[in-house]
């Protein structure tokens, strides 16, 4: 598996940034589901979940970084970074997995169906292409990027139609979660564009937290 490369300068804030994520993504899926709980409403279930689950991802991908830092700060034996690198192979198979599916269960709610079996379907192929390919790391942002877009145009869709600006905010974050991605793409090779790939998702996570504050308002 192809690692992307982390600026010097940026190691440790890069973990700092994706706890943020992982606090932001577990306060807007705990509220979700606390919605679903007083309404019933499916969509806010699905939605819920699915934030917990990237909530999740945010957090073991925090946590790997922030090991893996430490261990090259502190000079650990070969045998102790041998023993890291071990585990962030693991976790990194356990983020993209955690990821890829909360974002399937976000698409498969925009869908409002009921089917869980074409849940499963849709779930299993997109995962079974992510752990066969050659590439694992590229095929995550690639196919990531592809349900980001998906996703993207739905809540556009929907801003259009009831031309709120919650749902243009939710849009906006999206949007910038794409952008994000796409530049993970091209952090295989450069730098540059993992630093602004998490930019991005920071853009993208304090648009849904000011989104979740002015819901919570109201």
């Amino acid at each position: 598996m192809d690692y992307v490369i982390v600026p010097h300068w940026f190691i440790g804030y890069n973990s700092i940034l994706e706890m943020m994520f992982f606090v932001i993504t577990s306060l807007v899926g705990a509220y979700a589901l606390r919605i679903y709980k007083l309404s019933g409403q499916r969509q806010s279930k699905l939605f819920g979940i699915s934030f917990l689950l990237i909530s999740a991802a945010y957090l073991i991908q925090s946590i790997l970084n922030f090991a893996a830092s430490y261990s090259m700060a502190e000079g650990c034996s070969m045998r102790s970074m041998t023993a890291v690198h071990s585990l962030s192979n693991f976790g990194i198979y356990v983020h993209m997995i955690l990821f890829i599916t909360g974002l399937v269960t976000l698409a498969y709610m925009t869908l409002k169906i009921k089917n869980i079996k074409a849940y499963a379907l849709f779930l299993a192929a997109i995962l079974a292409v992510l752990l066969l390919s050659s590439n694992k790391l590229y095929f995550f942002y690639a196919l990531s990027s592809i349900l980001l877009i998906y996703i993207s145009f739905y809540y556009l869709r929907n801003y259009l139609k009831n031309k709120k600006m919650s749902a243009l905010i939710v849009f906006a974050a999206f949007l910038s979660l794409l952008f994000g991605k796409i530049h993970f793409i091209f952090s295989i090779d450069h730098g540059a564009f993992y630093v602004a790939g998490h930019l991005l998702e920071l853009v993208a996570y304090v648009l849904i937290m000011i989104n979740l504050i002015n819901v919570v308002r109201k």
